[in-house]
């Protein structure tokens, strides 16, 4: 039995204490801007600590700025990879040896035993597989060998679950062959070690030791390494239920969905959220870097973050509306297909989207069409219609599970927020996932990067020249497309010397 309570302005601020997965703006800074916004105060560590593009966390000065902040804390929200290995991309690349990996998974224990009272949220990692690397976010070897190892492990994933034609044991075996044994084992000890890790972490929420455990899958595929290991925790977990664990697709998302759990236990709420899908494929989606549909993520976000999913509820706090591809194929955001024309779907998605924004409703609008970037089409739709400033949230970057957890967890901390800083989170993600992911970061290739022999993973001297460029696109594309939305303050910066991301501030 459970009490549904409609979200609302909480009375009082409670105090969070968060340690991110590293210092990019979307696992740290725009998470802390949505807590903020949502009344919560949120506390973090000393930026040097985190790991960074150039510099490594360290876990041990993460555990004692932790220590030392707990009696000021009403829940902690930690990333254990960061508490552990000192951040992400030091989870794939660290040379730590299990013992010293064992003593800090011990901690959080102590952490619980010694503050029974407190909250605490941890999120950690399975090792992404990815099919390709590069910007050294690997081991050095990745850059040459990493679509031989991704092959072999999909082989071998696939061979466990349906077995293999004549055609894909060549293909194994030719992979095996072109990839050094000495390489191959060093990097499945890590994963091995990283697999223990989320074993004992299992072991400390089935003991009761953690409110909520969160496991993602970084960069998986249907049939992957990390498929395969996400299987094997999945076992593991048995008899744990959805509201103490749960594991899905993504990573850069998992802080801002147990920050939305918080919230949401703080304030003893359990939001109710209708979801709506755009014509097609719709949930039956298996998006670009995933391996499971949209429907079962959508819904395993929802539950993870505090909420539950009913289909027709008559007063629904946030319907969360998906826009999908139509075939269930998701598409790169910067390809040619990504054109301003709406079809019929995006049109009636669109409708709907201005139906239920007209009857009063909170709209969370996750925009999954294609990865990395927004779709064109739909942004346009919801511009002419006079929609972007009403939306409680709206999300379209990277991986489907990125965009969703944004979507879900912003949405859901909205009605908690002044009409400003909504609109202020709204208009980063909209100059962040529209204009500049889907549209301006591959104008900057074509006029700045491609023209003076620059790469795209370390900009080092073009990165003043990227910056004056990237700004005034941003601001005049704001000007064009935002005009209702508060954007006259932008400030842009590159915070990891590379075109992926990008920070946008709208205020200082």
């Amino acid at each position: 039995f459970f009490c549904l309570l409609i979200v609302g302005p909480q009375a009082e601020a409670e105090t969070v204490l968060f340690v991110p997965i590293d210092d990019r703006p979307v696992s740290f800074e725009y998470a802390v801007d949505t807590v903020t916004a949502a009344n919560l105060e949120i506390l973090t560590p000393p930026v040097e600590y985190l790991a960074g593009r150039n510099r490594k966390g360290d876990a041990d000065k993460l555990w004692q700025w932790l220590n030392d902040r707990v009696k000021q804390a009403d829940a902690i929200v930690v990333s254990a990879d960061s508490l552990i290995y000192g951040g992400l991309v030091d989870s794939r690349t660290h040379d730590f040896a299990q013992y010293l990996l064992e003593e800090r998974l011990k901690r959080f224990e102590k952490l619980k035993v010694d503050n029974p009272g407190i909250r605490l949220y941890v999120f950690n990692t399975i090792m992404r597989t990815p099919q390709a690397s590069s910007g050294g976010v690997e081991p050095w070897y990745y850059e040459k060998y990493g679509p031989d190892i991704f092959l072999i492990t999909a082989l071998r994933d696939k061979a466990e679950l349906k077995g293999l034609s004549a055609e894909e044991e060549k293909r194994l075996e030719a992979a095996v062959a072109a990839v050094p044994q000495d390489l191959m084992a060093d990097w499945m000890s890590r994963r091995e070690k990283n697999f223990k890790i989320n074993a004992g972490l299992i072991e400390l929420a089935k003991k009761g030791h953690l409110n909520y455990l969160l496991i993602g899958r970084d960069d998986t595929a249907p049939y992957s390494q990390s498929h395969k290991e996400g299987l094997a925790i999945t076992k593991l977990a048995d008899g744990l239920p959805t509201s103490k664990f749960t594991s899905f697709p993504g990573a850069d998302q998992l802080g801002m969905i147990m920050l939305a759990r918080a919230y949401n236990d703080l304030n003893w709420k359990i939001p109710i959220v209708q979801v709506d899908y755009a014509l097609g494929a719709g949930g039956t989606t298996v998006p670009s870097y995933e391996d499971q549909p949209a429907a079962k993520t959508i819904n395993d976000h929802i539950i993870a973050a505090g909420g539950i999913i009913m289909p027709k509820p008559q007063k629904p706090d946030m319907i969360l509306a998906v826009n999908t591809p139509i075939n269930g194929v998701t598409r790169e955001a910067e390809s040619i297909d990504n054109i301003a024309w709406a079809s019929y779907a995006t049109r009636r998605f669109a409708e709907k989207v201005s139906g239920h924004v007209d009857d009063g409703k909170t709209v969370a609008v996750a925009d999954i069409a294609f990865a990395n970037g927004a779709d064109n089409a739909l942004m346009r739709e919801l511009a002419d219609r006079k929609l972007l400033g009403s939306l409680s949230s709206y999300s379209g970057w990277n991986t489907a599970s990125n965009t969703l957890g944004y979507a879900i967890g912003q949405g859901m901390m909205a009605r908690a927020m002044s009409d400003d800083d909504r609109k202020h989170l709204l208009a980063v993600r909209y100059l962040d996932d529209w204009a500049y992911q889907a549209n301006i970061r591959g104008q900057l290739y074509q006029e700045v990067i491609y023209p003076n022999n620059g790469n795209l993973m370390y900009l080092n001297e073009l990165e003043p020249l990227v910056t004056e460029k990237a700004s005034e696109k941003i601001k005049l594309f704001a000007e064009r497309n935002l005009e209702d939305l508060p954007t006259s303050q932008l400030k842009v910066h590159f915070p990891w010397n590379r075109m992926f991301e990008i920070t946008i501030k709208t205020k200082e």
